[in-house]
């Protein structure tokens, strides 16, 4: 699926320095996130954008900053927008998706910056 989504990209008109940095993304969703508790096929994921980008990814991630998390999220708007042409999802998913993400995208980063303030000891201070 992961080949198909870069194939689907550079056929959108991306360039390779895009699907390099889409790629990896969606690949860390699939392959972590997705298979970390209870494995989810990627369509079944389409719902699981919050806490992924704004629990899971923070704390799991070990690379969560306010941009890491936009740079995530526009991957994953970008891997679902394919899921949506492949039949898997559909344009309502998506569309939800996309308003959770821009609702929520503010609180998300301003979490990751808490996670990562070394002043806040107290980790449930980082998550309200």
């Amino acid at each position: 699926m992961l080949k198909e989504f870069a194939d689907w990209m550079r056929n959108q008109g991306a360039s390779e320095r895009t699907v390099g940095t889409h790629l990896p993304n969606a690949a860390f969703y699939i392959q972590e996130f997705l298979l970390y508790e209870q494995p989810l096929r990627p369509h079944e994921g389409v719902s699981s954008i919050g806490m992924f980008l704004g629990y899971w990814f923070i704390r799991k991630g070990a690379i969560a900053t306010p941009g890491t998390i936009k740079s995530n999220a526009t991957s994953l708007v970008k891997f679902y927008a394919f899921l949506v042409e492949k039949g898997m999802v559909t344009a309502e998913q998506l569309e939800k998706m996309r308003k959770t993400i821009k609702t929520e995208m503010a609180h998300w980063q301003e979490r990751a910056r808490r996670y990562n303030n070394p002043s806040i000891t107290n980790r449930s201070q980082v998550w309200f």
